[in-house]
């Protein structure tokens, strides 16, 4: 099952999430959900015996590296998943220095492990191998083969693997579509739930155990997700009612101190809730109220990273290296679910007062920046040799490499559009701020994994105040506006300027003021001469035409979006007839090109860069003293 099948399961299962029933004296709900079933036989879910499947998860939680990894769900999902194979004497489940994608669980027979062609060990009974397939492909360090004719229960990891992110992705919606219906969440914005979403715990309690006992304090909001518990009143312990899947307890319990009216037992054989604690909640969310507030709030939001320091973040890959040093996907080893992109500029290469200004003014215009279509700023470190910037992850890669992997080189018009608008939506929002950004090229854009474009480096971006102007000399020199190649005042009509360029380039494949020498001062000409000598290919339709030569008037104040209407004028221009913006705003379109992730350390969509650090000259200078 591809990601693009995972999508379409979302999808329906988005739909599907609305259809549900209330009933009983705590709203329980109860949602059918046929779809998963389908899928999951198509993939090979083999049945089993309770023997077959007892083993096989003892074996699994017995493993010092698996036991560590596997959470209850994904062990069933596991187990559903594997099937029986036969190896016969003298076959090899997988070869030394070769790639294994396999686990394997002998169930009978005799086995023969091999490393560098001597035998190390002979093995019998039931045994694990190949586990770290779970995680990823590996090269294989030793060679596993059957001595005799053996039975292996085999598991297809990448099968699994694609099960299993459908599963979290099902489950995901279904308690999202739950919390909906909690009259506590009823009025918060669906993004908050899915913020809520990810802050519960899972919990199973066997069957007999008190899940809470009248006259106990409430620590935590409680949703049952498999399973069942009966609800007992206070008279002889009278059975009142039955939590379900679906079913809430303790919806008070973030606006106030409660106390059990009931006491609840978890029904044989068990049963697995998702917890919420009163105290987490509030580590995120001022109260009850604020979480209902449709405006989110960056500072909150960076609270939940101020913890992390720099000494416990371990590098995955290299993003990308340039002058200024480079950017690593990391992760925090004490919270393993987070998932940073950490710039890293060398200190001594940031001389004189003009790059130190410019890295503070980066620093303090990202960090205060709140729009799903600006990457976060999260926090900032230093040390001697570097500074450090703590990033939301956005792991499609830049705009301009997915732009250079199309097959024609450029998005046709429909793709050209929506990533446009979503460039317009970050500007809007800077200007909303006073910030002028200045540097708008394909490469400061980034994808994220939902297909959704983010803006980033703030290098060049510089905050003035109303009816004010800048003088500084920035930018890319291919969509530099005149005013400054004139080194004349300018404004947030540099950005409408370059928004034109990027339209061109998106359709295009290239700049419209580009040479093929690379000559800056050839760039610089043709942008003086202005837009109206510039040839348009015929993928240009006259709409798309009309809005890049009205972007690129050679005066700011004659430039569409400079006018009365601003932004507006920009947005209700005929090219975008057919975009709807509000849908856009909220993430609700679907994006022109899917990001397919196998999870959140995919990196395919980055090139390969030397891991190691270069030796970098210590600056001990206290330039830096606030990050």
């Amino acid at each position: 099952m591809t990601l693009k099948d995972l999508y379409k399961i979302q999808t329906d299962l988005k739909g599907k999430a609305k259809q549900r029933r209330r009933s009983g004296i705590l709203s329980p709900m109860v949602a059918s959900r046929p779809q998963l079933c389908q899928e999951s036989q198509r993939n090979g879910v083999v049945s089993k015996s309770i023997d077959e499947e007892t083993i096989i998860h003892k074996t699994l939680v017995n493993n010092e590296f698996l036991k560590n990894i596997l959470s209850n769900a994904s062990l069933r999902t596991l187990i559903e998943c594997m099937y029986i194979k036969t190896f016969r004497p003298g076959e090899v489940l997988f070869s030394q220095g070769k790639i294994n994608s396999h686990l394997f669980i002998s169930k009978s027979g005799t086995f023969e492990i091999i490393e560098n062609d001597k035998k190390v060990e002979t093995a019998q009974g039931v045994r694990i191998f190949g586990e770290v397939a779970v995680l990823h492909n590996v090269k294989a360090g030793q060679t596993v083969k059957a001595v005799s004719e053996a039975v292996v229960w085999v598991l297809d990891c990448p099968s699994y693997k694609s099960l299993t992110a459908s599963k979290l992705i099902e489950k995901r919606e279904e308690v999202v579509g739950y919390l909906a219906d909690v009259p506590s969440f009823s009025k918060a914005p669906e993004w908050r739930l899915y913020n809520l979403c990810d802050l519960f715990h899972e919990k199973f309690y066997p069957g007999t155990t008190s899940i809470i006992k009248e006259g106990q304090e409430v620590e935590s909001f409680l949703m049952v997700i498999m399973g069942s518990a009966t609800i007992l009143g206070r008279e002889r312990n009278k059975r009142l009612d039955k939590l379900t899947r679906g079913c809430f307890f303790g919806e008070n319990v973030f606006s106030k101190e409660v106390t059990s009216q009931y006491t609840i037992i978890a029904d044989p054989p068990g049963v697995d809730c998702l917890l919420l604690s009163r105290k987490e909640f509030l580590e995120h969310y001022v109260d009850l109220e604020e979480f209902l507030q449709e405006k989110d709030d960056i500072f909150l939001e960076n609270r939940k990273y101020e913890n992390v320091e720099l000494k416990n973040l371990q590098t995955i890959k290299t993003l990308g290296i340039g002058g200024f040093g480079r950017v690593e996907l990391v992760h925090d080893i004490k919270r393993k679910d987070d998932i940073f992109a950490l710039k890293l500029m060398k200190k001594h290469e940031i001389h004189g007062k003009a790059q130190i200004e410019q890295v503070y003014n980066e620093k303090d215009l990202q960090m205060m920046c709140d729009s799903p279509f600006i990457v976060k700023l999260y926090k900032t470190f230093r040390d001697t040799k570097y500074i450090y910037f703590l990033l939301e992850p956005c792991l499609g890669g830049d705009l301009w490499n997915l732009l250079r992997r199309q097959r024609k080189k450029c998005f046709d018009s429909e793709a050209a559009k929506f990533y446009t608008g979503c460039i317009l939506e970050a500007l809007s929002y800077l200007h909303s701020k006073d910030i002028v950004y200045r540097d708008l090229k394909p490469e400061n854009v980034m994808v994220a994994a939902s297909g959704y474009l983010k803006l980033t480096d703030f290098g060049f971006a510089k905050q003035i105040r109303p009816n004010h102007a800048l003088y500084s000399f920035v930018g890319t020199a291919e969509y530099i506006a005149p005013e400054l190649i004139r080194k004349a005042p300018h404004d947030k009509g540099v950005d409408y300027w370059a928004l034109g360029v990027f339209i061109f380039e998106l359709l295009v494949g290239k700049s419209p003021f580009r040479n093929d020498e690379h000559n800056d001062m050839k760039t610089y000409q043709a942008i003086l001469k202005g837009i109206d000598f510039v040839t348009f290919p015929y993928v240009v339709s006259p709409r798309a035409r009309n809005l890049i030569k009205k972007l690129c008037k050679p005066r700011s104040m004659d430039r569409i979006g400079c006018q009365i209407n601003g932004i507006k004028d920009i947005q209700q221009h005929p090219w975008f007839s057919k975009l709807d913006w509000e849908k856009l705003r909220k993430q609700k379109l679907e994006p022109p090109i899917r990001i397919s992730l196998t999870g959140r350390t995919d990196t395919r969509y980055f090139e390969n860069f030397d891991e190691s650090r270069e030796q970098v000259v210590d600056d001990f200078s206290a330039w830096d003293k606030d990050f």
